[in-house]
């Protein structure tokens, strides 16, 4: 009888682990935006490289605090603003790059003057545990 408890507590285990391994692999719920062009995009499957000098060219220098948080918003990366130093934090989590067990992030600075117009970008590429 104990043998057959065993079993029926390995194969319990077994699915258990099948399970947590296809919930881990499965595709991450999509990001995707509609851009003006009409395409579909997912950050996710974006590189560091692509997505920063996508948003360095759809933010130039001058662009206001308006349209860089709108923008920040459409394409779903989480971001905060800090009155005081007029800075905007921003972060894009598990880019293209990143594996179970480190998610590569783009993480960006946003400097804005007096008129909060954009002054400069800061861009660090990052990677975070589990």
């Amino acid at each position: 009888m104990s043998v057959s408890r065993r079993s029926m507590l390995l194969i319990a285990l077994a699915v258990m682990c099948a399970a947590l391994l296809l919930w881990m692999f499965s595709e991450r719920g999509a990001d995707h935006v509609m851009m003006a062009d009409g395409t579909m995009t997912d950050i996710h499957k974006m590189s560091s490289e692509t997505l920063e000098q996508e948003i360095r060219s759809e933010l130039p220098i001058g662009s206001p605090l308006t349209t860089v948080d709108e923008y920040l918003k459409k394409r779903g990366i989480e971001f905060s603003f800090e009155a005081s130093t007029k800075t905007l934090y921003a972060t894009a989590r598990k880019l293209k790059g990143s594996t179970m067990l480190s998610s590569k992030c783009l993480t960006l600075r946003f400097y804005f003057d007096d008129a909060s117009k954009l002054k400069s970008i800061d861009a660090k590429v990052s990677y975070t545990g589990p």
